[in-house]
């Protein structure tokens, strides 16, 4: 580690390190207002809630400079002798930008200590807009219809959103964008209190170089701070009684200081608290609502869901005759409901007038039963319970080295910031009844088996006495009878075995003489689930998951360092940041399958080597033969679990693992002369860690997933090699098969200078990012076994060869044979094959000849990965230059622009799992690819502001980016010892764009915010598993860009918020008082409405000319071109109306009353309730209809259901996706009060 960080130090030729927190710049001029002459020596002090931020001194020119300022709004104090102070209140600050204000002062001869009030007002074109984005400042986010941190950010031109969520930022992938909260990176929940947020800052482009590891947006959220003064608040919102879906929300927040200065009325040391507490009902809020079965008919079917086939043997799920007379359609999702905790915090402490000490976090917890739309009709009570937690901290230490007012020197305002922050993620996913209790997940009930030797006619001898013509023992397992007895563990599937033996109650032959005849006929034993519906909906009772735990974190340090060399703004940086994964999963309900498999497995054969006769007064006619103890095929379940009943291990007991008892806690077994006994234990009898770690997984057919735990699911200590997977044992001599953890390291340098020259502002850096996956990766991806290259092959079995020009040393040699190889067929390098000659091909197939793809391996017999396979990942280096410039035409136009380059590292499909390569051969599925490099994107943009009026700008911005290097799945044809599926870096696309944006300064009431994107987004792959289907079909990978599903030709977002203010503000209408001397009533006092529109046209999907279905299955035939059809148009309305009421709280004679305010409001999410198209079928277009019920082809299919009319009807329930369309309107009722 100490190694990377000195590697990277030199790199970057810095010692300190970059804090991510975006910070602000103010500067200006202090002159005297009719002179204009400069006021040098002023003192200026910026003032947030009453706690110093910053100060200055103005130089002899009267220009001053604070740096650095977290994002918000401030008042910024001028005072000077002779001069009436000044307060400037609500300067707007915001990140990466310089904030230019100059004061005017007016003179006096008289010290009357009156001071000159200000309202800032945000200029309409900023000289520094060398970012292009938005910030959004409290004050517009409290009043939008809803505020949180990823709908503000929805409302910027540029990100587009299908149902009010933040999506993809100007085309890029979804995962491409960053999140910061208070500087830190966030991983895991990005959910604030909404009153914590002070300002939200999306930046589109021109980002600066202090930022990386994203390749689509930034957006920084910055949290309130402390006040001088106590203050706190509380808000409520509930849609109880105006719709159906149950929101609750109750939040709030308390501020103010703790010590404050003696001499002056600021804080010293502040704290800021807020929190919310947020329920829902409906965790799945749709506009078509539900079907469930009515309740009489959903416990009919739970207590006896099966039925015979009429045919003497098996049975029907009675869920596969229903009708529609036997369903309730209902408005919302049963069982989803979901709770949701979030707590903010920081605590500041100015030690001095130059050292800023902040220490803050954020937690939240996210709980509830999560919605499986399978689940809905019949199995909604099993819905999987998750428990989310993130929890994050952080503190900052700032000093500021200000200029004094006579400095000459050249190197001036310096300040360094030095932080640390650390997040910690753990999710837990499981039955809601179960949880982590493993055995209980596929446990139905005690069977008991009853079993009967069986003999065959023949000849044996004994001790030297032959037998002829008598019984011999073929089997002591011939099973008569199995019992049942079921428990209330999981009585709704135990219920399927229980309807089952009461269908044919008194015929156990053919039905239950052993467990296989009772799967056969449609009931279950432990370890199975019941069918699902017509492969549609979930049979009640059915356990939709395993247990799942994960364990995450974050740790960073970073130091900010700036400086003014002259005109220069020098800012460097330096970040250190690894990131720890942990987590283990178990398929719980499949333990009982396994152990079934593991126990008695040593005693399947007879010991014919001892044979023994049945001695009847001297008459013999049957040989008998016990089991044959087999000690090398004995499992280690086996073992422990006969150590726990007390049976000796090497003994030849006959353990019925299905016939354990929970409740006595129980089991029966056979011993060695075939004779039932029943056992008992004096606690639970099972538990995970009679597995042995191969065991459980089994061979690749795995029952568990780990990853920084062991496979018994404790967590480790220490972080073990690569290498222990394949050579570490336990004590007893059995392989451990420990994984470590996902443990990979960023670090980045960064040198940025922001000067003006003329009139143009430049921001130029650099940024070097350096990421190692700090893990071990195939030395090839196309061998899992060492072979040779051209360099080390110059004969073949005694016979000289020769490569042919241009073959590499390097070059990996392929050979006819693996096992006994006589010439060379072929070449490799990299992606790039061979023939024996030398010639590029296409398709490596053409060098089999005749026993596979053949390498030549170093060692033909080896059978087993090892270390010898890997190498360490190689560290990627990234450097992005950007550049970015403003040039102001007069003070009503600007022009802008910017080159950037951006990069991020793999965000998934990364981890380097020993266990997928020691069981290569048996892993069908798609594995990662743990040599993955970083995405790329080259963004470039040019961009026009125009004055329009003293209020309203519109602003031009083009847009065009190349995205590079992105993820996507890939085959790895001709790979040894077979082929295999993967991921690569192979796909690229690009963005071009135009967004046009209106803004309007409140004016007669009114504020807009309004844009307009033209957007084409082409690329060869939308996602990492884009081309699967093109895979499967053993077609290469698109090399050709298509459109995007989120490439939203035109898009329209609009935030107009139009209120009233009071007073002599107030322009609305009024009442008039009987008393003349009475004020009007102003009836719309401070009353006003916010509303936010997003929509625009259609997203692309790729149209099919067959009909697929989840019966049917099979693939699509590709109707036009890839994503060439269109969506209908789709637009979402969202609107707030509020009300402020001021007030005082306190006695009147009492000169400490303090002022208070209530604000009313109600929001309505989806104002129109319109329903949107999401999503349709690739054959028919439509969202609720796929073509299956009507196509000709599958009419022999639909007849032979068990119920044609049945299936049709749940079928045309089923396609109707709730998830295909927008969510319905929400209305919120909601009170704010603030003291």
């Amino acid at each position: 580690m100490l190694k990377n960080v000195l590697l990277t130090g030199v790199m970057v030729l810095i010692s300190c390190t970059l804090a991510f927190a975006q910070q602000g710049r103010l500067q200006g001029k202090i002159f005297e207002k009719e002179s204009r002459e400069p006021v040098p020596f002023a003192n200026i002090v910026l003032e947030n809630g009453g706690t110093i931020v910053g100060g200055a001194t103005s130089d002899m020119d009267g220009k001053y400079v604070i740096n650095p300022i977290p994002p918000g709004k401030y008042d910024l104090r001028a005072t000077f002798v002779g001069y009436n102070p000044v307060l400037i209140k609500g300067i707007q600050i915001s990140g990466n930008q310089i904030t230019f204000y100059d004061v005017a002062m007016v003179s006096t001869s008289i010290d009357l200590q009156t001071v000159e009030v200000i309202d800032y007002k945000v200029p309409l074109i900023s000289k520094d807009q060398t970012t292009s984005g938005a910030s959004i400042t409290s004050e517009e986010i409290s009043k939008m219809p809803n505020r949180s941190a990823d709908a503000v950010a929805a409302t910027v031109g540029g990100v587009f959103s299908a149902d009010g969520e933040r999506g993809n930022v100007r085309g890029a992938r979804s995962d491409a964008t960053a999140v910061f909260i208070d500087g830190v990176r966030v991983i895991g929940s990005t959910s604030l209190p909404q009153s914590a947020i002070e300002q939200v800052d999306v930046i589109l482009g021109g980002t600066p170089a202090q930022y990386g590891d994203a390749t689509g947006g930034i957006i920084s959220v910055t949290t309130k701070g402390p006040s001088r003064s106590f203050g706190a608040g509380v808000e409520a919102e509930t849609s109880e009684f105006l719709d159906a879906f149950g929101h609750n929300r109750l939040g709030f927040n308390v501020q103010g200081p703790l010590i404050k200065s003696k001499t002056k009325n600021t804080s010293l040391l502040g704290f800021f608290v807020a929190g919310d507490i947020n329920y829902a009902r409906d965790g799945a809020v749709s506009h078509n609502g539900y079907y469930k079965a009515k309740d009489d008919v959903l416990r009919s079917i739970e207590s006896d869901p099966l039925r015979p086939t009429g045919s003497g043997t098996g049975t029907y799920l009675n869920s596969e005759f229903l009708r529609m007379n036997d369903l309730d359609h209902i408005k919302t999702s049963l069982n989803s409901k979901n709770y949701d905790v979030s707590l903010s915090g920081n605590l500041n402490i100015r030690t001095t007038e130059t050292v800023n000490l902040t220490f803050g976090g954020s937690y939240n917890k996210s709980a509830g039963n999560a919605f499986n739309y399978a689940a809905s009709l019949l199995n909604y009570d099993k819905n999987t319970k998750y428990d989310n937690n993130t929890w994050r901290v952080y503190g900052r230490f700032t000093q500021r080295f200000p200029a004094g007012s006579e400095s000459t020197s050249l190197i001036k305002n310096i300040y360094y910031s030095i932080s640390a922050d650390y997040t910690r993620i753990q999710n837990k996913f499981g039955d809601p009844d179960h949880g982590s209790d493993l055995f209980k997940y596929g446990y139905l009930g005690k069977f008991s088996t009853f079993k009967t030797p069986t003999y065959q006619f023949g000849n044996d001898s004994v001790n030297g006495k032959y037998y002829e013509g008598v019984w011999l023992l073929n089997s002591w397992d011939f099973d008569t009878l199995v019992t049942w007895t079921p428990f209330d563990i999981n009585p709704l599937v135990a219920n399927y075995t229980s309807s089952y033996y009461d269908t044919y109650e008194g015929q156990p032959e053919d039905h239950y003489r052993n467990l296989d005849q009772i799967l056969l006929g449609g009931a279950l034993v432990n370890g199975f689930t019941p069918k699902t519906v017509y492969g549609l909906y979930q049979s009640p009772g059915t356990n939709q998951s395993g247990y799942q735990l994960t364990d995450n974190d974050q740790f960073s340090i970073n130091v900010a360092g700036s400086m003014d060399i002259g005109n220069h703004e020098i800012k460097l940086g330096f970040q250190y940041e690894q990131r720890t994964s942990r987590s283990i999963g178990y398929g719980a309900t499949g333990l009982w399958n396994l152990m079934r498999g593991l126990t008695n497995f040593h005693l399947i054969e007879l010991d014919k080597d001892n044979p023994y006769v049945i001695d009847y007064e001297g008459f013999v006619d049957t040989i008998m033969y016990r089991r044959r103890y087999d000690e090398n095929s004995q499992r280690i379940f086996d073992q422990n679990l006969r150590q726990r009943l007390g049976l000796p291990v090497a003994g030849l007991d006959y353990i019925n693992i299905d016939s354990y008892d929970f409740n006595n806690n129980t089991i029966e077994y056979y011993d060695l002369d075939g004779v039932m006994h029943t056992i008992g234990v004096g606690e639970n009898l099972f538990d995970i860690s009679m597995f042995s770690a191969d065991e459980l997984l089994n061979d690749g057919n795995s029952y568990v997933n780990y990853l920084g735990f062991d496979y018994k699911g404790n967590k480790q200590s220490n972080q073990p090699s690569f290498e222990d997977f394949f050579n570490a044992k336990d004590e007893n001599g059995q392989y451990t098969r420990p994984i470590g953890a996902f443990q990979p390291i960023y670090m980045a340098g960064y040198l940025q200078d922001k000067f003006a020259f003329k009139d143009l502002i430049f921001n130029i850096g650099v940024r070097v990012d350096r990421f190692d996956a700090n893990q071990k990766v195939l030395k090839d991806p196309y061998l899992l076994y060492n072979a040779y290259t051209a360099g080390e092959v110059s004969e073949i079995k005694g016979q000289p060869v020769s490569h042919p020009q241009g073959i590499g040393n390097d070059y990996t040699v392929y050979v006819d044979k693996v096992d006994d190889p006589s010439r060379i067929v072929g070449y490799r390098f990299e992606n790039t094959w061979y023939n024996a000659e030398g010639a590029v091909i296409q398709d490596p197939s053409v060098l089999d000849a005749g026993s596979g793809i053949s390498p030549f391996v170093i060692n033909p017999d080896q059978q087993r990965v090892d270390i010898n396979s890997f190498k360490d990942y190689d560290p990627q280096f990234s450097v992005m230059p950007r550049i970015s410039f403003s040039f102001p035409i007069s003070d009503e136009a600007l022009f802008f622009a910017h080159y950037d380059v951006l990069t991020q590292r793999p965000t998934s499909n990364l981890f380097s799992n020993p266990a997928t390569y020691y069981f290569f051969e048996n892993i069908g599925t798609t594995i990662n690819n743990p040599s993955l490099k970083p995405t790329q994107t080259i963004d470039y943009e040019l961009g026009f502001t125009q004055k329009l009026t003293n209020t309203s700008s519109l602003t031009f911005t083009s847009f065009y980016r190349e995205m590079r290097n992105m993820i996507q799945i890939y085959r790895f044809t001709g790979a040894y010892p077979k082929a295999y599926n993967s991921y690569n870096n192979l796909d690229f696309g690009t963005v071009k764009g135009l967004t046009v944006e209106y803004d309007l300064r409140r004016t007669n009431n009114a504020r807009i915010r309004a844009s307009y994107t033209l957007q084409f987004a082409n690329a060869t792959g939308a996602s990492t598993t884009t081309a699967a289907a093109l895979v499967a079909a053993g077609l290469p990978n698109l090399r050709s860009t298509i459109p995007m599903p989120w490439d939203r030709r035109h898009q329209f977002n609009l935030l107009f918020d139009y209120r009233y203010g009071a007073g002599k503000e107030y322009n609305g209408p009024s009442i008039s008082r009987e008393k003349k001397d009475k004020a009007p009533v102003q009836v719309l006092k401070n009353t006003g409405f916010s509303l936010t529109m997003n929509g625009g046209s259609g997203t692309p999907y790729t149209a099919s000319r067959n009909v697929t279905s989840p019966i049917s299955g099979g693939s699509n035939l590709l109707k036009g071109s890839y994503f060439g059809s269109r969506l209908p148009w789709q637009f979402r309305l969202d609107l707030r109306i509020d009300k402020d009421i001021d007030f005082n709280i306190g006695k009147k004679e009492n000169d400490n009353k303090r002022s208070a305010y209530m604000n009313v409001y109600v929001q309505i999410l989806n104002l129109l309730n319109t329903k949107n198209v999401l999503g349709v079928y690739p054959a028919t277009g439509n969202p609720n209809d796929d073509g299956y019920l009507s196509a000709p082809e599958w009419q022999r299919q639909i007849i032979s259901q068990t119920n044609p009319e049945s299936f049709r009807e749940l079928y045309s329930l089923y396609v109707d996706f709730p998830g295909n369309y927008s969510s319905p309107r929400q209305i919120r009722l909601g009170v704010v009060l603030n003291f």
